[in-house]
């Protein structure tokens, strides 16, 4: 298990619609792009189109960052965030392939459209495993 969060800490990762994945290119470049996760307190699970360089990078390097991170839009001075460091699979097909479909389905609507939605194994959903979290705030957030 990895470093605990508190309560209010995943409560705020879970709620949260958007955060951004960081994955590096065979150059050690990294690349950040918004992803659209579901965190079950454990693991953070994404899905993802197929065929992207963002799954190419994870099969060739793992280690990847998230950052969940907001701000009061009324008074600046109040943020809050948590970085994410951990180590991502990709999953197309079985039981927990099954069991973060049914979380990604509950949190986005979206995913329960005819447009939207998928059947196993036609999507792979990026399953992260976290290794530390570094968290900060300022203000009192709420």
């Amino acid at each position: 298990m990895v470093l605990k969060l508190s309560k209010k800490d995943v409560a705020f990762m879970q709620q949260l619609p958007v955060c951004r994945l960081a994955t590096a290119t065979d150059e050690c470049e990294p690349i950040v792009r918004p992803v659209w996760p579901v965190f079950d307190g454990s693991n953070i699970y994404i899905a993802s189109d197929p065929d992207t360089p963002k799954l190419e990078q994870i099969e060739a390097n793992p280690e990847v960052s998230l950052v969940f991170d907001d701000y009061d839009r009324d008074n600046w001075s109040i943020i809050k965030g948590i970085r994410v460091q951990g180590e991502a699979t990709i999953m197309l097909n079985g039981k927990e392939y099954r069991y973060a479909h049914d979380l990604l389905k509950e949190k986005f609507p979206e995913y329960r459209t005819e447009a939207g939605g998928w059947k196993e194994g036609d999507i792979p959903i990026i399953k992260v495993m976290p290794t530390s979290f570094t968290t900060w705030a300022q203000g009192k957030w709420k």
